[in-house]
């Protein structure tokens, strides 16, 4: 029978040298386990944050990814492209219609001014369509018989000798940059990115819209020489001066 010794409480004894000790409370050292289990908790998820914030910060951005670029410089801007056309071109057609009696030329065929190119038989006439001026047939629309309404084109005529530039995607950005007279450098992408050398003769005050539903500003540029081997309808890169 064990006899407790005045100021011996519950959970205290004597050991064998006659020192009391005291047991340790079960309550507190299941509260030291349980902040021992959060502190391990905690760390273990800022090591996870930090590895997610590292690998994150590692991995390149994946293809196609929208990502920051630098602004576009005012030269990039000061490019536009065009085609190569004839200064004098036209549609030659019968003013009453009728029925086509005759075509007197036939396509690549050159021509004078008021050289007869058909006859249409109308109402109460023959009428003579002839060409308004010195150049090459470019087009031929009509056969002999086709009957004709008024106004509709026959034959297209153009004159080869002398060509120009239009641009095709002036827009509104950069036809603050065009003047009239204006020097600008002109690249043929047909004949080798063959440079030439052009002047500005007309810019346009109102846009056109193109059948895709994009507005731009014609602009019509004199070339400073024709190569033999300049045909319209060829592409031209055009950079205009900053």
């Amino acid at each position: 029978m064990k006899v407790a010794l005045p100021g011996q409480g519950p959970g205290s004894e004597l050991g064998r040298n006659g020192v009391r000790s005291r047991r340790p409370s079960v309550g507190n050292h299941l509260r030291r386990s349980s902040w021992r289990v959060r502190w391990a908790v905690i760390v273990v998820g800022l090591l996870v944050v930090v590895g997610l914030v590292a690998r994150q910060a590692a991995t390149p951005p994946p293809q196609g990814a929208a990502t920051a670029t630098a602004p576009v410089s005012t030269a990039s801007r000061l490019v536009a492209h065009g085609v190569v056309a004839p200064v004098s071109q036209a549609r030659v057609g019968s003013l009453g219609g009728g029925v086509l009696l005759r075509l007197s030329v036939a396509l690549g065929d050159n021509v004078e001014a008021q050289t007869e190119l058909a006859r249409v038989r109308g109402p109460s006439e023959v009428e003579v369509l002839t060409a308004p001026f010195a150049g090459t047939v470019t087009g031929v629309l009509v056969h002999t018989g086709d009957t004709l309404v008024a106004g509709a084109t026959v034959v297209q005529v153009a004159d080869l000798s002398h060509l120009q530039v239009e641009t095709t995607d002036v827009d509104e950005f950069l036809i603050g940059h065009v003047q009239r007279g204006q020097s600008v450098s002109l690249q043929i992408e047909a004949l080798d990115r063959r440079d030439l050398s052009g002047r500005v003769r007309a810019v346009a005050l109102q846009p056109q819209t193109t059948p895709g539903g994009d507005q731009h500003y014609p602009v019509t540029i004199d070339l400073g020489s024709t190569p033999t081997d300049l045909r319209p309808g060829m592409s031209v890169r055009i950079t205009f001066p900053e």
